[in-house]
């Protein structure tokens, strides 16, 4: 394939990853109408295979600051049981998304916490808002929570009182949690994992753990069984409202080796804590404000501070990652190449079946399809799909079947390509929902330029 080829087809990859979907052709194909699948629950597994001095570090720095680098003096929960609910009626796929998550906090947890209908009162009550009117109040925020809150109104009315300052409260009893209202169900499903964990415990995120959704890189979009173990220990009766860093740091090691035997043997693999520095930058390159070049400037940054502070884990891949999404338009020679060194890092950290080899794999195979490369696009497909199931990721798990669905095609596999385009669909639609958007990435990949023909004899 010519160089042309290549950096075109990063250009057009490099904007599928980010959902910044250029024009379509005049006239899409439109897709056949596909029931929307969704996740079932993984089955339930609290054991972290990380060394439990490590994971007692991990959980005093989410514990006692927060995501701004606020200190915080002591620890709130809530005490006794736990009721949630929906503001007014909700969509049956948030529905059934919030019931699964409520199963996993019970069994998982073992936190005492049940959905109440709407007219009843509640400790976290989830309310959807309009865009414009979040971006009022939090403009880079997907989503949110708030202490002290019964609703969007009441939050509004209060939202510079010291009542919802997180640092100012001693016990948590009500808690309100706002999203978007016009997004894919999805996204839903994200919000309601990622805030209804924070109203529940830890208020920070570390960009150091790989394996959990306290962590801004949005690698893993559903609890992870280390995120359970943390919510667990949080909900001890060995634990309560108003206890020091010191005083639970006293107690962590029992109730780890209680409650996560198999990381009671294990060396310390302790990474270093992530400089506010380097957030900075990254909240700059992936951020919705400044120009291109500003924005490449702070990844390429984030790059350097990565590898001077020895960041040799998935930040410095997605040091690369975050430059290359940013710089696909601008310059993509140097995105393919920050695209290839994120995989790269990723694999040899992770292997192939990684939620973060999986990232850079979709942007990989798209490669090999534009460049006739049929086999090697199956590998990075098919090495990736099982991540993307376990991860529940829906959009990821849309464009890895239906790339493969064009390179089955290629092979003259027609009814397996049928097949494996009704599946991605199906995800799609819960991924993204719309049928036009779903045609118009359909679109996209129909477009990549088929294998090249044997020559004649």
């Amino acid at each position: 394939m010519s160089a042309r080829g290549l950096w075109l087809a990063v250009a057009a990859l490099g904007a599928l990853a980010s959902c910044d979907i250029p024009a379509p052709p005049p006239e899409p194909e439109p897709v056949v109408p596909q029931p929307m699948r969704m996740f079932d629950n993984p089955s339930p597994n609290t054991v972290v295979r990380r060394a439990n001095s490590d994971i007692a570090r991990e959980f005093l720095d989410l514990s006692f600051a927060l995501e701004n680098g606020r200190r915080l003096k002591s620890m709130t929960r809530f005490e006794g049981p736990i009721a949630i609910k929906f503001a007014g009626s909700a969509p049956s796929y948030a529905e059934r998304d919030l019931e699964r998550l409520i199963a996993r906090l019970r069994t998982e947890a073992r936190i005492d916490i049940r959905r109440v209908p709407a007219e009843e009162p509640a400790n976290i009550v989830v309310e959807a808002v309009a865009p414009s009117q979040m971006a009022q109040v939090a403009p880079s925020a997907a989503c949110f929570v708030v202490p002290n809150a019964t609703g969007w109104e009441d939050f509004r009315r209060n939202k510079r009182s010291i009542r919802t300052d997180w640092a100012q409260i001693t016990e948590r009893s009500s808690v309100a949690i706002f999203l978007p209202n016009n997004v894919p169900p999805q996204e839903i499903r994200d919000c309601l994992h990622e805030e209804i964990a924070q109203a529940l415990g830890p208020l920070n995120d570390l960009f150091q753990l790989r394996d959990s959704i306290f962590n801004d890189d949005n690698f893993n979009l559903v609890l992870q069984p280390f995120d359970m173990l943390v919510l667990r220990i949080y909900y001890s009766p060995a634990l309560r409202n108003g206890m020091t860093r010191a005083q639970v740091s006293e107690r962590l090691p029992a109730l780890l080796a209680k409650f996560n035997p198999a990381g009671s043997g294990l060396a310390s693999d302790a990474r270093p804590r992530t400089g506010r520095d380097w957030i900075r930058q990254i909240e700059i390159a992936l951020g919705r404000s400044g120009s291109t070049q500003r924005r490449i400037n702070a990844a390429t940054r984030a790059i350097e501070i990565a590898d001077t502070r020895g960041y040799s884990d998935q930040r410095i891949g997605f040091s690369f990652l975050a430059r290359a999404r940013v710089s696909t338009q601008s310059n993509p020679e140097q995105a393919a190449l920050d695209y290839a060194t994120a995989y790269s890092i990723f694999y040899t950290l992770f292997g192939a079946d990684d939620i973060h080899t999986a990232q850079t794999a979709v942007q990989m195979a798209w490669l090999a399809l534009s460049a006739g490369a049929v086999d090697d696009a199956l590998v990075f497909i098919n090495g990736s799909i099982p991540a993307a199931r376990r991860g529940q990721d829906a959009i990821m798990l849309f464009n890895l079947l239906a790339l493969k669905a064009q390179a089955e095609s290629w092979r003259g596999n027609t009814a397996r390509a049928k097949e494996l385009r009704a599946e991605a669909l199906s995800w799609g639609k819960y991924g993204l929902l719309s049928d036009r958007d779903l045609s118009r990435r359909m679109g996209q990949i129909a477009q990549l330029a088929p294998p090249p023909s044997e020559p004649e004899s």
